[in-house]
């Protein structure tokens, strides 16, 4: 049985997402990281915004795959918000932008993409979303049948409607067998935000989750046990770990061979691809 070790840091922005005052407390938690001994460590969404080379050299010194957010300005007067996979040597071996933005409060300032990568690693094949993508079923979905053994969603959720959250990572992770690292910022708040004629004071984060499929390796087994009294895929079962709201690290030992043997052998055995693409779509 071969285990990867992931971690979820649950970081608090210092003066908000998107400046150079995270980067410092960064780097201090990717030490806190390397005592943990860590595969795979993962920041939240927008979190620290800079520091690519400090990130490198940190990711390795500890030997630990580190993913975070980088922020750059486009020609187009837009920012660029890219995710970034760095490796046990110190090498970015993965970036990607944004392809689900999350409405009129990301519309006008992030430039959308169309691509979403799969990352190759020592461990396996990692999936990222970023935030508002998990929100629809098509970019988890288009990730599990590339071959993705396990999914990182980058978040800074809002801390309202945190259990929604919570909810469709299940459901995600359902859907497709998956192991998912739900990684959210610590509870903070920012202190303006304008809609229309509102002014909005938004809390965000806290309440990261592990998540993995129900413990199952065969279509046998997977049919008999629901049936026969036992209660299964309840949120005790499937939630490997929990954060509470202030930061911290989340950290848990995944058999990513398990789920993945299952998923190919008996789970998506039934999937219709074919419905992947509607013959109509209306508006």
């Amino acid at each position: 049985m071969v285990l990867v070790r992931v971690a979820a840091i649950q970081a608090r922005p210092s003066g908000g997402l998107f400046t150079e005052k995270n980067l410092p407390r960064a780097l201090e938690l990717l030490d806190s990281v390397a005592k943990l001994e860590v595969d795979i460590a993962a920041f939240p969404e927008g979190y620290p915004s800079t520091g690519e080379k400090e990130l490198c050299e940190k990711a390795r010194e500890i030997n630990s795959y580190v993913i975070a957010t980088m922020l750059q300005k486009t020609q187009a007067g837009k920012y660029g918000s890219t995710c970034i996979l760095i490796s046990p040597e110190g090498e970015v071996i993965g970036r990607q932008g944004k392809t689900t933005l999350l409405w009129v409060f990301e519309e006008g300032l992030f430039e959308p993409v169309d691509s979403l990568p799969l990352h190759n690693t020592a461990h396996g094949k990692v999936g990222i979303l970023r935030c508002s993508e998990i929100i629809y079923p098509e970019p988890m979905s288009m990730l599990s049948m590339m071959g993705a053994d396990i999914i990182f969603v980058v978040s800074n959720w809002n801390a309202n409607v945190i259990h929604l959250w919570h909810r469709i990572i299940l459901v995600r992770s359902w859907e497709n067998w998956m192991p998912i690292v739900g990684v959210n910022t610590a509870e903070w708040v920012k202190s303006r935000l304008v809609y229309a004629d509102f002014e909005l004071e938004p809390r965000y984060g806290g309440h990261s989750i592990i998540v993995v499929p129900e413990d199952v390796s065969n279509m046998d087994e997977f049919i008999v046990r629901p049936y026969s009294g036992e209660k299964m895929f309840t949120e005790e079962r499937l939630i490997k770990a929990k954060a509470g709201k202030d930061e911290e690290i989340l950290v848990a030992d995944i058999e990513l061979k398990r789920y993945s043997e299952f998923r190919w052998k008996a789970f998506f055995r039934n999937r219709r691809l074919k419905f992947n693409k509607p013959e109509k779509v209306f508006r």
